[in-house]
């Protein structure tokens, strides 16, 4: 359904709108100059922020060929090694194993090596042929959108069509980043301290008889291997989720999901070009809970200019996503509290919930290119400004386990379907809805920031 996936996704800084997929397309892997901003009223990119990331696309365009000698090393590694343990348990010299064991290893370090090159070499390419591109391309389609004005008085107005602002900046492209190259460099350290426990592990099996110290060392190389970039996703180690709000007793934590494939497969998969963040909460309990949301105008600020709250259902063990869209600079959660009694009996909204397998394919959010999606319709009884539509998703993203719960937090229209959007999965069986809920409470907890 998405054949025409660009090689490069651009990555929205906080508090930036989206471009539009045409500037996308015309200014794949060009990045602004530092402290740029689409607009005047538009905060500048966070620092060392990576603007551009490959996507599938791109690493199709690598040569199948590159990835041969990777993945020959690997698998003669990997042999070889069984074979030294099998040698090892017959009470037969595995010293035998050990030369191809070491060829493996060293033909998998210089695979993953030379792919990173290639992954490199294609996101230049990439941007040559934009830049050589859009000074082609860019003047006529500008041209055509406004054909009564001046050029640079059109190109002002093409540039606040492609940023959806009253009036934007002119683009000041910088020197690009490292962040790609980098990423390689830190795939080739990881593999390579992977094969070095590999081959630890493997001359401890042919030199040292005692079983006790072959076991240390196969549960080493064990604990190690894996753990770092693989060959489909050669763009470095995600950012760990970052702990917020907690509960006095820590039976109930919060954390900002700062990885790529979490953003991608929650706040990605909803409309709109406002800010999102995801917020997951994990609890040691199962109850009802209301959670109270702060927004803040700045991310400066101290105190939240506009408190929302969230009626959600935790279960024990399994970690819950609310997806918050908003129009401030920043988001905080400040409690999380399991409602008593009948506090929340008043906002579960009666709905019906179906996929949805007609959506057209300009509907579809940027986040189902990356991660696989399942489109569920919604239909409610009442309306509700920001009502919180939850999910149970048995499949693992990133760091979710699988299962996880997701409450996307949208707007909707009695006796209106709206589509909401669950990613992580393409099969809708694994995908189980639950409840809808409108809090509309007015009193409200004390808040606390995040410190």
């Amino acid at each position: 359904m998405h054949d025409q996936t660009p090689p490069l996704r651009f990555r929205t800084p906080p508090g930036w709108p989206t471009p539009s997929p045409e500037w996308v397309e015309l200014f794949q892997g060009a990045e602004p100059t530092a402290g740029w901003s689409p607009a005047a009223d538009v905060p500048p990119a966070p620092a060392r922020w990576t603007f551009w990331v490959p996507t599938r696309a791109l690493r199709r365009r690598v040569p199948r060929s590159a990835l041969v000698l990777l993945s020959v090393g690997a698998a003669v590694t990997v042999a070889s090694f069984v074979v030294a343990v099998v040698l090892w348990a017959l009470g037969l010299p595995a010293v035998f194993a050990l030369p191809t064991l070491v060829a493996g290893a060293a033909l998998w370090v210089v695979g993953v090596v030379r792919y990173g090159d290639r992954i490199s070499e294609a996101v230049a390419e990439v941007r040559a042929w934009s830049a050589a591109r859009r000074a082609g391309e860019l003047p006529p389609r500008v041209a055509q959108a406004h054909p009564d004005v001046a050029p640079d008085e059109a190109l002002a107005a093409w540039d606040a069509d492609a940023w959806t602002v009253p009036s934007a900046r002119p683009f000041h492209e910088g020197t690009p980043s490292r962040a790609i190259p980098r990423a390689q460099h830190v795939l080739a350290g990881v593999t390579a301290g992977v094969a070095a426990l590999v081959l630890l592990g493997g001359a401890v099996v042919a030199a040292v008889p005692a079983v006790d110290s072959v076991g240390q060392e196969l549960s080493a190389a064990s604990s190690t291997d894996g753990s770092g970039p693989s060959a489909d996703d050669p763009s470095g180690g995600d950012d760990a989720p970052q702990p917020g709000w907690a509960s006095d007793d820590g039976s109930i934590k919060t954390y900002w999901l700062a990885a790529d494939d979490e953003w991608e497969a929650t706040c990605d998969m909803t409309p709109g070009t406002t800010t999102c963040d995801p917020w997951e909460i994990t609890s040691d309990h199962s109850c009802t809970a209301i959670v109270t949301v702060g927004f803040f105008a700045s991310a400066d600020d101290d105190q939240p200019s506009r408190i929302e709250e969230r009626t959600v259902t935790l279960t024990k063990g399994v970690p819950l996503v609310l997806v918050e869209n908003y129009d401030e600079e920043a988001s905080d959660i400040g409690d999380v509290t399991c409602a008593t009694g009948d506090e929340t009996d008043g906002d579960r909204v009666t709905a019906t919930q179906h996929e949805d397998t007609t959506v057209a394919d300009a509907d579809v959010p940027a986040g189902c290119d990356e991660e696989d999606c399942v489109a569920f319709a919604v239909t409610p009884s009442a309306d509700c400004a920001a009502a919180a539509v939850q999910f149970t998703v048995d499949a693992a993203v990133g760091s979710l386990t699988k299962p996880h719960d997701v409450a996307v937090v949208t707007p909707l229209h009695a006796g209106k379907a709206t589509d909401v959007f669950v990613g992580g999965t393409e099969h809708a069986a694994d995908v189980h809805a639950g409840a809808v809920t409108c809090r509309t409470a007015s009193d409200q907890p004390g808040y606390a920031a995040n410190s």
